[in-house]
């Protein structure tokens, strides 16, 4: 399954509080969007000029209406931006599909630039008006390790007035980028080279907001979690079967569940860690599953732990273990069974702050959207 990471860079003009270049990425199984807007002027006027381009492009793309359509909607209403005090945005928006297929339109934003077996170059555009306003259109295929870059029009004009009459424009960027590639930059470290550049030819200044952003396509990593059994238990073999259909690595929260996949699959389940405390709950093995621990529990301490630093984590725990775990992947599936537990609504669970199974996973998926992961929740 492929998968398509973002690396952004990003630096706010001189003097300014606030960015006037933000972007936004949605992930579903079946496409990636990512929209990078650059509202008119600096400071918080173009700061929410863009977050309110950004947010409207990603909301009309929910609301299933083709990635053209949703530009031409959005560049006519900036051309009524152009006479009326309304906010006016420029943007890139790019739509790929699971298979790598992408869709790329711009308006009044750079060319996009993509980098293939180690070299950049500029994708041709086409173009087309939607009334009054013209917008440029790429498409093509991303393979393992193509990507596409995409920025704002701070890194294409840098230099500008210093030296450089129109700035280092496209062609610029692609120099600077394949001369790093043939140096062994890595492309994470990219954007952090590419901002450094603009400033150094500015005479160390950001003259404008500065964004770039890498999407890069990979082969993807996957955990997928079982938790809790199905309401309906004549379900069983399905829930099961379908979960040892996941590629990746696979892990059990809960005891029930466990005993569930043990009587499915007629393997055993063998105690690999009895526990030492609240904190580090046991851990079994089963042959062909990754990790088998606890239900309840050890998913609310995962929720409280989630945004503590990796780095931290001392790996005895089972607990922070399946967090770094998560962490890793790229996707994360959760298959979770909604039969009722009746021990978990006893008092004591409330007395110590321990949330339902399905609240606690919704609560970490959220959690793991908001770090770039994409996640799918599906309930039994």
């Amino acid at each position: 399954m492929k998968f398509f990471e973002d690396f952004v860079g990003q630096a706010k003009k001189m003097g300014k509080l606030v960015c006037g270049d933000v972007f936004l990425r949605e992930r579903t199984l079946d496409i990636t969007e990512f929209v990078l807007c650059d509202g008119i002027g600096s400071g918080v006027y173009a700061n929410i000029a863009a977050i309110s381009c950004a947010s409207r492009i990603i909301e009309l793309f929910k609301a299933g209406i083709t990635l053209r359509s949703v530009c031409e909607m959005v560049a006519d209403s900036m051309h009524r931006a152009r006479k009326e005090d309304i906010p006016f945005s420029a943007f890139s928006a790019v739509r790929i599909l699971h298979d790598g297929q992408f869709t790329v339109f711009t308006y009044e934003a750079p060319e996009p630039i993509l980098i293939r077996d180690g070299t950049a170059s500029i994708l041709k555009q086409h173009f087309h008006t939607a009334s009054y306003e013209v917008i440029g259109e790429c498409s093509g295929m991303l393979s393992v390790g193509d990507s596409l870059v995409i920025c704002s029009d701070g890194v294409t004009q840098a230099g500008l007035s210093h030296g450089l009459d129109l700035g280092i424009g496209s062609s610029g960027l692609v120099d600077f980028i394949n001369h790093c590639l043939s140096r062994g930059c890595a492309l994470k470290e990219l954007p952090e080279r590419i901002l450094k550049m603009t400033s150094l030819v500015s005479s160390g200044r950001y003259e404008d907001d500065t964004t770039v952003a890498i999407l890069n396509c990979r082969e993807s990593q996957q955990i997928t979690v079982l938790s809790g059994p199905p309401i309906i238990k004549s379900k069983d073999r399905d829930f099961i079967d379908e979960f040892m259909t996941y590629p990746g690595t696979r892990v059990v929260c809960g005891s029930t569940t466990a005993e569930i996949l043990s009587r499915e699959l007629k393997r055993d389940i063998k105690l690999k860690n009895a526990g030492t405390s609240f904190g580090s709950p046991p851990e079994y093995f089963m042959e062909g599953i990754d990790m088998i621990t606890e239900g309840v529990v050890i998913l609310n301490q995962i929720n409280n732990i989630l945004d503590e630093n990796p780095g931290a984590f001392s790996y005895d725990s089972p607990v922070e273990r399946l967090c770094s775990l998560m962490l890793k992947a790229d996707v994360v599936t959760f298959m979770v069974g909604r039969a009722m537990n009746y021990a978990h609504s006893d008092l004591i669970f409330k007395q110590l702050g321990i949330r339902p199974r399905e609240t606690t996973i919704r609560l970490i998926a959220e959690k793991l959207k908001e770090k770039g992961k994409l996640v799918v929740n599906k309930f039994y």
